[in-house]
């Protein structure tokens, strides 16, 4: 049987934790188009794999200086 490996879905928490930013912070990044937010219900969550990514780049992008 070939396991599928689930996307891990994130609350704003731990978006904060993550990322260093404020909620204020992630609320803009969202109206940018950087963070894309998935309803549930009356819930928000966040794809942990695009999370990091955006960390990820905030990174390499910083290498330079």
């Amino acid at each position: 049987m070939n396991a599928v490996a689930t996307p891990r879905l994130i609350e704003i928490p731990e978006v904060t934790r993550l990322t260093s930013l404020r909620k204020t912070s992630i609320y803009e990044a969202i109206k940018r188009g950087e963070f894309r937010p998935i309803r549930l219900g009356r819930k928000t969550v966040f794809a942990e794999a695009e999370i990091l990514a955006w960390v990820s780049a905030r990174i390499s992008s910083n290498q330079g200086i």
